[in-house]
């Protein structure tokens, strides 16, 4: 919940917010938000690393989740609350370093979250099963954040341009990150005997992190996942930052349609996560995977491609057909993540039999390096594109009409162009060769076989 309610806080408000309430050039807030992606992306393998060797009366993981939880909270709020009669060099100043700290104190308590997964359990279908309760709750988030967004705080024909109404939300969404944090730390601290112990260390960080760096990049399986996250969640990353653009100027949306199609993408994420298990049972972890990059990639980019070659004629935004679209594309995509997810816990017991040491902190630290940047590359590419095509800083929803090239090259620029990044990412996934059968021979050769 602690990355469901922060993340989609800054993916799908924070661009709006700077651009068309704060008025800041898209293209400097778009940098503003890449910068502390990919800052977060640097710091992260030295926070996974870390987490693997920490040795405490807490254990190796906690530590780092305790100064997480409480800070990114703070940071959300900062984030949210931009102070007005700055300068706009300044002002995008005070955006790049809240972004950088916001993003960093996510990783400080996702990184060791995302690690203890892969200790919890060494079961091939039990992982999964942890991957679906995890995603279920992160989507749990992610929904409470829209439904606070849309229909609360910033409801009304000219809700999403009301300044005023950005804090409190804001506050709202840190109050919910400190009380998910605060269970997740008390449950994990009754359940410290199920952990792995520390990695040993070198007492040079540096020297221990660049040998570690370069196992996790001779590792097959880690290097396929890594580059089909780079491309899936660039892809991801320039719809979820456009999204609000998309739906209100080339769709022509109402608020409250918005709200529609953005809460049927979210249910489709949570009421995928129960078929996850049965599925997984029946087909390949890769397979799944590759059906749900498809399935999410068709539903960004096949409606709005479909209205550029006129076979989806204008008029009435079709807020059915996208809400139907986006649900079954976001129900393949939770079965995708959890699979996903549960890939990297297999790797990582690939990587202890290929180098003789658990680096899972390390592991998913590497995973989102490659979600964090690919997220600073799309929040950059989504920018640049606004402002490359002339769309206005000031605008606010439903106060102006966008000339039809703009339009155009908005619904380009979401729906085709970011629809190949998807279908590059499935295609690098059919690589990845780790299968039940080979991860089964690699629990017995690790000792470990049920």
């Amino acid at each position: 919940m602690v990355d469901g309610v922060a993340t989609q806080a800054i993916t799908i408000f924070l661009m709006f917010y700077a651009t068309a309430v704060c008025g800041l050039p898209a293209a400097m807030v778009g940098a503003a938000l890449a910068a502390g992606l990919v800052v977060d992306a640097i710091v992260d393998p030295l926070i996974g690393s870390l987490s693997d060797a920490w040795r405490s009366r807490f254990g190796r993981r906690l530590p780092f989740m305790l100064i997480g939880a409480p800070a990114t909270a703070a940071f959300l709020v900062l984030i949210f609350t931009l102070p007005r009669g700055w300068s706009v060099p300044a002002l995008t100043g005070w955006l790049t370093l809240m972004s950088v700290g916001l993003r960093v104190s996510i990783s400080l308590f996702l990184l060791p979250f995302n690690a203890v997964g892969a200790e919890l359990s060494d079961d091939y279908e039990e992982r999964s099963s942890v991957a679906a309760w995890r995603w279920a709750l992160a989507m749990f988030g992610a929904v409470a954040t829209v439904v606070l967004g849309f229909a609360v705080f910033l409801s009304g024909p000219s809700g999403l341009s009301r300044r005023e109404a950005y804090p409190a939300f804001a506050v709202t969404l840190g109050m919910l990150v400190l009380a998910a944090g605060a269970l997740s730390i008390l449950t994990l601290n009754r359940m410290k005997d199920r952990l792995h112990p520390p990695t040993s260390s070198e007492s040079r960080l540096h020297a221990r992190l660049a040998r570690e760096l370069g196992e996790l990049f001779a590792n097959r399986s880690f290097v396929v996942l890594f580059v089909a996250a780079l491309l899936v969640f660039t892809a991801s990353a320039i719809h979820s930052t456009l999204a609000i653009h998309m739906n209100t100027y080339f769709w022509g949306m109402r608020p409250d349609q918005v709200q529609l199609v953005t809460l049927a993408l979210f249910a489709g994420l949570l009421c995928g996560a129960p078929f996850a298990g049965p599925l997984l049972r029946r087909m390949e972890k890769r397979n799944v995977l590759i059906m749900g990059i498809l399935g999410l990639g068709g539903a960004f980019a096949l409606p709005p491609t479909a209205r550029l070659l006129g076979v989806l004629q204008a008029g009435p935004p079709p807020v059915g057909l996208l809400a139907s679209g986006v649900f079954l594309g976001g129900a393949l995509m939770a079965t995708a993540a959890i699979a996903f997810a549960s890939m990297m816990a297999d790797a990582a017991d690939e990587h202890e039999y290929l180098f003789g040491a658990r680096r899972e902190g390390l592991f998913f630290a590497g995973w989102t390096f490659a979600s964090k940047a690919a997220s600073g590359l799309g929040s950059l590419l989504a920018g640049l594109a606004l402002q490359i095509i002339r769309f206005p800083a000031s605008a606010s929803a439903g106060q102006i009409t966008l000339p039809e090239s703009v339009k155009t090259m908005l619904g380009v620029i979401y729906g085709p162009g970011a629809g190949c990044l998807a279908l590059g990412a499935a295609l690098v996934c059919a690589l990845y060769r780790l299968d039940v059968q080979a991860h089964r021979r690699l629990m017995i050769k690790l000792g470990r076989a049920p």
